[in-house]
């Protein structure tokens, strides 16, 4: 080996070195501005937060609490499911910090953020980024599709409020359309290709209708949990506990979906409230609406934190009690 190669391999081990060290130092940097965010957003509220929870009740803000938090892990077992329909599996402590760790981003201001922290997260397990980006993108937007069904839930008594509502039957209708023909799927992959310039030219890899029809069942299950925290809540301020439940699972789906569509606010702010607002309307007004649409902001907030601390703790405890192999006996 000549001189110059050896102080090219230098130069590239160097150059290799530069880049993990910041590309390390930009995840930090993101997530301690995420903490930063959503420490101001609970600051934001501190003093319409106690009165709030005195009228809910603690025992209703902990369910609530609760039941958003477990909602969100079939999105979980949906991606992973997806990432190894593109051929990519990765064990369930790997893709739980992937995950989890990726998933905070979403209250960075734009949309982009989970799906470049995705493809920053798989460059140190030597998976292709904008396979992980596009596992991402692609099962939001499935989530997409079980959102908008799961709305359906609520279209009797939003119709009967105001008959606009009945525009929601054409979106599902074209939302189902990728499920029907899984290729169409290969526009939100490419969508992640051409965001981390990689793979131009080539077509994405798709997974069959049954891992696509499998990961949307999982997303409804997951809209169908989430969204009994809202009737949680609504019940609690009195609305009839029939009402709140259509309204609070298919007002929350839909006003979820809303907010992934906002790519400017961080995590759909504003559009949420906003849409939750129109659905909560048909059982709440006054100060208990405009109780309702903050405390779920709130305690949806809390449990994204809850959750993914935990889910990392978790993880951290079992790879700490795991035990070590014993050294093998010398010769």
């Amino acid at each position: 080996m000549t001189a110059v190669d050896q102080a090219r391999r230098a130069e590239g081990r160097t150059t290799r070195t530069t880049r993990q060290k910041v590309f390390a130092a930009l995840r930090l940097t993101a997530y301690v501005l995420v903490l930063g965010l959503l420490g101001y957003q609970l600051w934001r509220v501190r003093h319409g937060l106690g009165e709030s929870l005195r009228l809910v009740g603690w025992g209703n803000a902990s369910l609530a609490v609760a039941l958003a938090a477990v909602g969100g892990m079939p999105g979980f077992f949906g991606w992973r499911m997806l990432l190894a329909g593109l051929g990519t599996r990765l064990s369930l402590p790997v893709a739980i910090r992937v995950f989890f760790l990726a998933g905070v981003t979403r209250y960075l201001p734009g949309g982009v953020w989970p799906a470049v922290a995705h493809a920053a997260l798989a460059r140190p397990l030597g998976e292709p980024p904008a396979r992980l980006a596009g596992a991402f993108v692609a099962s939001q937007g499935l989530g997409v599709v079980a959102g908008l069904v799961v709305g359906l839930v609520a279209l009797p008594r939003l119709v009967a409020s105001n008959p606009i509502w009945w525009a929601l039957l054409p979106l599902v209708a074209a939302a189902l359309v990728p499920l029907a023909a899984p290729r169409l799927l290969a526009p939100l992959l490419g969508v992640a290709q051409r965001i981390l310039r990689r793979g131009e030219g080539t077509a994405p890899a798709l997974p069959g209708r049954r891992t696509l029809l499998a990961v949307t069942g999982l997303m409804t299950v997951g809209w169908l949990i989430s969204g009994l925290h809202v009737t949680v809540l609504a019940v609690a301020l009195g609305a009839p506990p029939a009402g709140a439940m259509t309204i609070g699972i298919g007002g929350f789906a839909l006003s979820t979906v809303a907010g992934i569509f906002t790519i400017v606010m961080p995590s759909g702010l504003g559009a949420r409230e906003a849409v939750l607002g129109l659905t909560v309307a048909t059982l709440l007004t006054g100060p208990g609406l405009v109780t309702l649409v903050a405390l779920s902001r709130v305690l949806i907030t809390v449990a994204d934190i809850a959750g993914t601390g935990i889910a990392l703790g978790v993880v951290a405890w079992s790879g700490r009690r795991r035990p070590r192999p014993s050294p093998l006996p010398a010769p």
